[in-house]
């Protein structure tokens, strides 16, 4: 193969100039709170720039260096990314330590979806409550007239907890004028954030009427200059019709397109897409499956103002967490690629979850981001990666660990547990459901490869459990599931070799589901029979 090979939109990290350029810090965003983390970062020693969109308002303080502009590409990893922005004039590359999603959530409107596009006397929400701000109180109040302002809450897609925040907001403005009746129709009030509960309460309790749909919705048509709403009332039954003179509808929240660079940097990101970050607990705050890129509000789907204002707090943290790493080198358990193996094929670089491979002239792995997941070790067709510590090779990832350690020869059934999930939940086991078992532990299920699994059928293995973390929770993103794929895949090859595949099962645990452990063990217990005289059939040799 030709070595020189055109570069990719991966970068190969250069680790000894890391300490230069460490403290800089890239805010994407340039709203209040992205001027917040910029100011919390300069007071604490780091350089900060801010990026805004050529549409975007430019910050208002004077004192923060700022880009206008669109990024084309993001390359590197934590401590070295390497940032292409294109201004009005040029193409910039610039380098970064740590880059921060602080993006504005992107609204888009409902009206079209009730056929009030263009409508006069139609409002989004943000519409609404930008003129309340300015001049709108004063011209609801001007002639004393009544004024009934009809609001549509979460009738059509999914709405935030933050857009009923704003909600309630419009109504503490409303409640101060005279003669202003307010309606909401909705299928659901979203509560679940501080104090939202009792300010619901409170407005129902002074005089806002709440129509609460099941199935119909509310219908808007336009007679003349007149918006009508026609609906059945929900408890009574009965046809109506409601002549306001605004109708205000909630708009549909999500992360700005500006995201993009960095979804297109991180292979896993397809998996939490339009999110940065995984909906999972496995990633705390602000932190993504990639390190050194923090996604704040939008960026991870947390749209209150609440999440957002913790959020500023955890990049400050979470930025004092990582700047010891980026000098401690340290020889820990890492990916490690054989070049002499290595066919380039790139499978690596597009499916590690942790964006920790880059290419250049050749695959490498950023030992700073490699989480030791296993994941590209098993997929990996040429066998060309291996798990290193330093120069160290460990003789193998699955090693035993508490009980039945000593169980030797035939009979005996394996059960291979992620270290996050498995393990946690079999240390609440009683030991003697676990006699007859030999409990090994995985850094993650998917760093468990299916000729290994066969290996151990061949070596007398009666039986094999494979516990990961559930789905959606896996710390690699992915490496569940990559294990369920390839049990099922050892399976079929166990029932076309005449051996009941059902010797073989795959298990979604968690930490606090010790349960479903022991409900696996007795499954394949009761498959395999008296562990005690099981005999593996000579004529399987153990091989794909």
């Amino acid at each position: 193969m030709n070595r020189r090979v055109t570069e990719s939109v991966f970068l190969k990290g250069n680790y000894r100039v890391r300490d230069q350029i460490s403290n800089r810090a890239l805010i994407l965003g340039g709203d209040e709170y992205g001027i917040q983390i910029a100011d919390l970062l300069k007071r604490n020693g780091f350089e900060a720039t801010i990026f805004v969109g050529f549409r975007d308002a430019h910050p208002s303080s004077p004192t923060l260096d700022v880009i206008k502009g669109k990024i084309e590409k993001i390359t590197g990893f934590i401590g070295d990314f390497n940032v292409a922005i294109r201004t009005s004039t040029d193409l910039h590359e610039i380098r970064f330590g740590f880059i921060i999603a602080a993006q504005p959530a992107h609204r888009r409107s409902k009206t079209s979806s009730f056929g009030a596009a263009g409508l006069n006397k139609v409002y989004n929400l943000s519409e609404f409550k930008q003129f309340l701000d300015s001049s709108g109180r004063s011209l609801l109040n001007n002639d004393r007239n009544w004024r009934h302002i009809a609001f549509f809450f979460d009738l059509k897609g999914s709405s935030e907890v933050s857009q009923f925040d704003i909600l309630l907001s419009v109504l503490d403005r409303l409640e101060m004028l005279d003669q202003v009746q307010s309606y909401i129709f909705t299928r659901n009030v979203k509560v679940a954030s501080g104090g939202l509960e009792a300010r619901y309460r409170y407005h129902r309790q002074h005089g806002v009427v709440f129509f609460k749909f099941d199935e119909t919705e509310p219908r808007i048509v336009q007679d003349g200059k007149n918006l009508i709403i026609e609906f059945v009332e929900p408890l009574l039954r009965e046809e109506m019709e409601l002549t306001p003179d605004i109708i205000v509808i909630d708009e549909i929240l999500s992360p700005a397109d500006s995201l993009e660079p960095i979804l297109n940097l991180i292979p896993s990101a397809h998996v939490s897409a339009p999110y940065l970050q995984p909906e999972s607990t496995r990633f705390n705050g602000v932190e993504t499956q990639k390190a050194g890129i923090y996604a704040v509000g939008p960026a991870r789907g947390a749209f209150d103002q609440e999440s957002l204002k913790a959020d500023v707090e955890a990049v400050m943290i979470s930025l004092f967490k990582a700047m010891p790493q980026l000098s401690d080198f340290t020889p820990k358990l890492v990916a490690h690629v054989d070049h002499d193996k290595c066919t380039f094929c790139l499978t690596c670089v597009r499916l590690c979850p942790h964006g920790a491979i880059g290419f250049h002239s050749r695959p490498e792995v950023d030992p700073l981001s490699c989480k030791a997941c296993g994941v590209c070790v098993v997929e990996c067709p040429m066998g060309a990666i291996e798990m290193r510590c330093g120069d160290v090779v460990p003789p193998t990832t699955e090693k035993p660990l508490l009980y039945g350690a000593g169980f030797k020869g035939h009979g005996r059934i394996k059960l291979f547990l992620c270290a996050r999930s498995g393990l946690q939940a079999a240390s609440r086991i009683n030991s003697s459901l676990l006699s007859d078992v030999e409990i090994c532990e995985l850094t993650c299920a998917g760093s468990l490869s299916p000729n290994f699994l066969l290996k151990c059928f061949r070596d007398g293995v009666a039986g094999i459990i494979v516990a990961g973390c559930f789905k959606g929770n896996c710390a690699s993103i992915y490496g569940s599931t990559l294990a369920d794929e390839r049990v099922a895949q050892v399976s079929r090859t166990l029932e076309q070799a005449g051996i009941d595949p059902k010797r073989l099962e795959f298990v979604y645990v968690a930490g606090n589901t010790p349960s479903l452990i022991v409900e696996a063990i007795f499954k394949v217990k009761g498959r395999v029979g008296d562990l005690n005289q099981f005999q593996f059939p000579d004529s399987h040799d153990g091989t794909t």
